[in-house]
């Protein structure tokens, strides 16, 4: 099924984590821009429009419920989901707090991403047409 291009900033640290859902959204007609830091996470998202971002949950530089938290200030419409190594019920629940619009677990939700994903944004778009339609 084809959707509409979007725009998606992986925060994944490991490239061959990263280089994986690059090619499964790309496959979908997704751009996916990848970064490996909180650093170059924040960076990206403060010099460009994302539709998507999506965290891991370990980098070198930061926290990632941090990042979290700093990306819904910085753009608080645009969805954050977490691909997570920790899979406990208290993460989910943290990452959600701090933001997270969804949460999948490394590696058994891999192949959910896609169905993830494109729900998120067919959800998000289905939003921004009834903000429009509202609008005086």
């Amino acid at each position: 099924m084809s959707h509409p291009r979007r725009r998606v900033l992986c925060a994944e640290p490991h490239e061959d984590t990263c280089g994986l859902i690059t090619l499964l959204l790309e496959r979908q007609g997704h751009e996916v821009v990848s970064a490996k830091t909180v650093a170059e996470c924040v960076e990206l998202a403060g010099n460009q429009s994302f539709d998507l971002y999506m965290l891991d949950d370990e980098y070198i530089d930061g926290d990632a419920l941090e990042l979290c938290k700093r990306l819904r200030a910085m753009t608080p419409a645009t969805p954050i989901l977490f691909f997570s190594s920790h899979a406990f019920m208290r993460d989910r629940e943290r990452a959600m707090s701090a933001g997270a619009r969804a949460y999948l677990t490394k590696p058994d939700d891999l192949f959910e991403i896609v169905q993830t994903v494109n729900s998120i944004l067919s959800d998000q778009a289905a939003r921004r047409v009834q903000n429009d339609a509202e609008k005086p």
